[in-house]
């Protein structure tokens, strides 16, 4: 109790002695993570060694766990066993950042080894040797649990050196009761070793080639383990992959990418130029390596892919289907390593950080899954790239840079799908999902059928009346299929309509957001100023009310024009095709948008016959220039220029009058010539935007609608940004 309420005095923050237990288990996720945690604490030391044995001991009717951990890197000396080790979060590893022989990059920075060694067991003997002495440390952790100790520094540690000429290196014995022994179980020991092995890198192994790790289990209660010795090695790398995609990203997000494709034999690999188009919310990380290998795991494919040779890893024998999916189970994921070891938990099978199955679900044609792909991304040190880890060790801090990785990752893969479905598409792996409305055409053409019938019924000497009577019933039958054909077209075009009116969703929100609130915070002064006006009326209160009140009518006005750009998008019935003039759709598309052309600092202009009229829907040209001109806003907004443009002619070219074409044009980054050439951006799926940014059916409405009005959009490519031809045929209203 304070007697005196204005006491003062300066205080120091002391640790409580359960900090060592609250601390590491805030930091290290479970047992596992701290062996990993001592490993690196190895690698850092410049062992080329480790050896971990687990072995159990019978004491009467208790028994305990034995860990014995050693190293042949480089030990410590007295002075700094306890001026660093015994200072949890040092920033010794921060400033040195390369081990002393090996220069090998650090890998534990965060200074919470010691919390590693507390989780793992009761008791710590560690003894490390460093030019012939030997520095001995003994901790009892439970010590730090006992009610008489409050506070850490209340507790003394021995800690003794001597000269012996032992080898440098370090050795922890790590005596756990009975309790942590249970906690070994082969579930337990089984992560332990799949943590390992995913440890090491198997893309850069020339880093690591130069540090061993074994583990070994000396009468030791689990079975599948006991007496074992098992070298740690990276998983290997399944090479009978489908499609793989490869290749090193600059500082400037740009680099050349390596697209293969092992689904059909003799397909020669191609080269793909890269640029990572991110967004404002991330920056780019500094030189990243990709390697992501993909597999197609469909029945037919599993099969292919055991027939071109996959075989356990393990023990090289041939698998079947079954164990091919659970091959492709344990190592799936795509893992992020640093100088060769893995960040986790970036990699783990289940952990989709990248959300490739959230795309996934969107479009399974389109998108690949997580359990389809066998990743690995190089990232730099901190320093360079920015990425930090957390302290927790339990992935990447999630800031700027690391949305940048997140990005660039998604870009990568975006370009390996594209790839790959333009060739499933193009070899009838994948059916086509374009041009609906055409298909539903040939669904009630007869004129094949009637030519068919008709040589049967010849050949059986069906007379004439008989045959017309036949093929009036035929032609009756597709003229009522004809009329539910005709509504499920105009049903299609609502629906693409509705589509697009989806995807400007965030227009509406942005402009609609100031009106919106103006009024929801004035609403309640009016409110006040009412009741004021009936005790006592006086004309200051009634101007302001009536000042306020035009202040709301020109917010409500911004709504009423926002929703009257939109309702055409949003027409619950179809009036029939009409003359209109070409250039009012166009015109609309662009206030619809001007907001989001204005914020990216992109002018457009109209120019040509601006008098032409067309027979159709104005309501398809909308949606169609909607979607054209979101998909530029897109592309150009990152872009470093002060020009950004978008150009829409309209033209009457040819001599008869009968064609009118429409030219749109942008200065952005264009569309590959191999996507253009093969039609791949008209699929329903296919896109260029990452994952969660684009659902791929811009294009592929646009050019429905042009299909419905008897006109076809095409692309061209143009070294100088986007280019599409909208063709046209002049209609005379009768």
């Amino acid at each position: 109790m304070i007697e005196n309420a204005n006491a003062v005095g300066k205080f120091k923050i002391r640790p409580a002695a359960r900090h060592v237990f609250t601390i590491g288990e805030g930091l290290i996720k479970d047992s596992y993570s701290a062996l990993v945690e001592l490993v690196k604490n190895s690698y850092d030391a410049d062992a080329e060694k480790v050896a971990i044995e687990f072995s159990a001991k019978n004491e009467g009717e208790t028994n305990s766990l034995i860990i014995n951990f050693t190293d042949n890197g480089h030990g410590m000396s007295f002075d700094t066993v306890t001026n660093i080790w015994m200072v949890p979060s040092t920033e010794d590893k921060q400033e040195r950042r390369f081990s002393p022989y090996m220069k090998r990059p650090m890998q534990g920075r965060k200074g919470i080894g010691r919390y590693a060694v507390a989780i793992l067991g009761n008791e710590l003997l560690m003894e490390t040797t460093k030019d012939g002495i030997t520095t001995t440390l003994l901790i009892d952790w439970d010590e730090y649990l006992k009610p008489e100790y409050k506070y850490l520094d209340e507790i003394d540690i021995l800690i003794e050196a001597a000269r012996d000429n032992k080898p440098n290196g370090t050795h922890f014995e790590i005596v756990g009761n009975e309790s942590k022994l249970i906690e070994w179980d082969q579930w337990q020991i089984d992560n332990l070793i799949n943590e390992l092995r995913k440890l090491l890198s198997p893309v850069h192994e020339k880093e690591t080639l130069n540090f061993e790790i074994n583990l070994s289990f000396k009468d030791f209660p689990v079975e599948k383990y006991n007496n074992r010795l098992i070298k740690i090695e990276p998983y290997p790398i399944v090479d009978l992959f489908d499609y793989r995609i490869s290749g090193t990203i600059d500082e400037l997000g740009k680099g050349t990418l390596l697209f293969e494709n092992n689904s059909i034999k003799g397909i020669p690999n191609e080269k793909v130029e890269f640029e990572a188009r991110i967004s404002p919310r991330a920056k780019n990380c500094g030189v990243i390596y990709c390697d992501f290998r993909v597999f197609d795991r469909d029945p037919q494919a599993i099969e292919n892919l055991i027939n071109r040779g996959l075989s356990d890893p393990k023990t090289g024998n041939r698998l079947g289907k079954n164990e091919a999916r659970k091959l492709l189970d344990e190592v799936n994921g795509i893992g992020v390593y640093r100088e060769g070891f893995r960040i986790r938990p970036h990699g783990d099978p289940g952990y989709d950080w990248l959300e490739l199955d959230r795309a996934r679900v969107q479009d399974p044609s389109f998108h690949i899954g997580s359990n389809q792909v066998i990743g690995f991304i190089q990232i730099e040190p901190e320093e360079k790239s920015h990425l930090v880890e957390r302290s927790s060790r339990e992935g990447l801090k999630e800031d700027k840079y690391y949305w940048g990785l997140v990005e660039t990752a998604k870009l990568v893969i975006n370009t390996l799908e594209r790839i790959r479905y333009s060739f499933k598409i193009k070899t009838g792996k994948a059916k086509s999902k374009r041009n609906i409305t055409s298909k539903l055409d040939k669904v009630i053409d007869s004129s094949d059928l009637k030519v068919s019938l008709e040589k049967e019924l010849n050949k059986i000497g069906v007379n004439n009346d008989v045959k017309n009577r036949i093929f009036n019933l035929i032609d009756n039958n597709l003229n009522e299929k004809t009329k539910i054909i005709e509504d499920v077209k105009l049903a299609i075009a609502d629906y693409q309509g509705q589509a697009t009116l989806g995807s400007i969703l965030k227009v509406v929100l942005h402009e609609g957001n100031n009106p919106v609130g103006f009024i929801s915070r004035q609403i309640p002064n009016i409110i006040d100023w009412i009741s004021e006006l009936k005790q006592e009326p006086t004309p200051e209160l009634l101007d302001k009310i009536s000042n306020r009140l035009l202040l709301l009518k020109e917010q409500a006005q911004v709504f009423l024009n926002l929703f009257s750009r939109l309702t055409p998008l949003a027409a619950n019935r179809r009036k029939k095709a009409d003359l209109f003039l070409l250039a009012n759709p166009i015109k609309q598309a662009e206030a619809v948008l001007e907001s989001k052309l204005k914020e990216s600092n992109i002018t457009l202009r109209l120019e040509g016959d601006t008098n032409l009229k067309v027979k159709g829907w104005p309501e398809d040209f909308l949606a169609t220039f909607i979607n054209l001109i979101d998909n530029s806003i897109y592309w150009l907004s990152p872009e470093q220029k002060s020009d950004k443009r978008i150009l829409i002619s309209i033209n009457q070219e040819n001599d008869n009058n009968e064609e009118i074409t429409i030219h749109y044009r942008d200065n952005g980054p264009g569309i590959e010539k191999k996507f253009i050439e093969e039609e791949s951006i008209f699929e329903p799926g296919f896109t260029s935007k990452p994952a969660g940014q684009g659902h791929g059916l811009g294009m592929a409405i646009a050019g429905e609608a042009m299909a419905r009005n008897n006109g076809k959009l095409t692309a061209i490519y143009d070294d100088n940004g986007v280019h599409f031809i909208i063709t046209l045929k002049t209609q005379i209203d009768e």
